[in-house]
């Protein structure tokens, strides 16, 4: 395939990131656009004002792979991963938050951020992206956005439509809570269900140290998410901290944080079972983690394959 053609890749998450650079090392021309302020996707750290940090997507990453390990440990090589030994047999983090990862991966890229595109159409032998006000052009276009973002940007008459329309997607709520630091730290993590399904004392990651207050990230289980997915984020703080500083044994009075997040498209429990849908004949290629299962992984993992085969054509 002619490297001088230009590559639209919608989503700057970990599989648009890993499809991109794979390309754009084999000389390939390739812009992404992603609706976020930042990139990486669900591999996301939140910044408050008074200088706390949490990890509200992605905990951790745990390398199946031994080229995901690999990876990884250029990353830490870098200085952008470490290990948290406080968490996870094998799991590495971000520094000084998940966010690093995916702003790794970008560097040298041509990322286009806050830009969300709506329309997407084909256009002679190419292809006409509506990116906010504007119209761009692309030869190629790789989307690497959730499922039903991906199927609602095609249409429901584009013949991928059904394939993307039978992955099932696990929704989630996560809480960010800052405690005073008298208050007791009786574990590093934990796993339970309801709403304190995961909890994670996130100061405990290298990286974190120095913050005014202990933050914890709560993360509910997909029932428990689903059932209050669409209360104001107040209220599910509102319900989640109690809950946390009970089991915890801290004081209400102890609690000088609270914020809460929604993943919509949090995790497939039912991926497509392959690791992208591609259109040779258009020029059109869809992947991401909902491809082949729930991790970040699994999304570097359709990155990769879709990027291998835009390079074999």
């Amino acid at each position: 395939m002619d490297r001088q053609r230009q590559v639209a890749i919608v989503g700057a998450g970990i599989t648009g990131l890993t499809c991109a650079r794979a390309l754009v090392e084999a000389g390939w021309q390739v812009r992404l656009y992603d609706k976020g302020r930042g990139i990486g996707g669900r591999l996301a750290t939140r910044r408050t004002e008074t200088g706390l940090r949490f990890d509200h997507g992605a905990q951790y990453l745990c390398p199946r792979d031994p080229a995901f390990a690999a990876l990884l440990q250029g990353l830490a090589t870098g200085g952008h991963v470490a290990d948290w030994p406080e968490g996870p047999e094998g799991g590495r983090v971000g520094l000084p938050g998940m966010a690093q990862v995916g702003r790794a991966l970008g560097q040298g890229l041509d990322v286009v951020q806050g830009a969300m595109v709506t329309g997407l159409r084909r256009a002679g032998a190419g292809w006409q992206l509506r990116v906010d006000d504007r119209t761009e052009a692309a030869d190629l276009v790789v989307l690497a956005i959730p499922a039903p973002q991906a199927r609602d940007l095609l249409g429901q008459d584009h013949r991928f439509a059904p394939d993307l329309a039978a992955v099932r997607y696990q929704a989630n709520v996560t809480v960010m809570l800052g405690l005073d630091p008298v208050a007791p730290r009786p574990f590093a993590t934990r796993r339970s269900e309801g709403a304190l399904a995961w909890i994670a004392q996130d100061g405990t990651k290298p990286g974190r140290q120095g913050q005014p207050l202990t933050t914890w990230v709560v993360q509910a289980d997909p029932d428990w998410s689903m059932a209050h997915i669409d209360l104001p984020f107040a209220e599910l703080a509102d319900l989640v901290a109690p809950q946390l500083l009970a089991l915890l044994g801290a004081d209400p009075a102890q609690l000088q944080h609270k914020a809460a997040h929604r993943w919509l498209y949090a995790q497939a429990d039912r991926p497509l079972g392959r690791p992208f849908l591609v259109d040779d004949m258009t020029g059109l290629i869809v992947g991401g983690d909902w491809a082949l299962g729930p991790s970040a992984e699994d999304g570097w993992a359709s990155g990769r394959a879709m990027a291998a085969h835009l390079l074999a054509c």
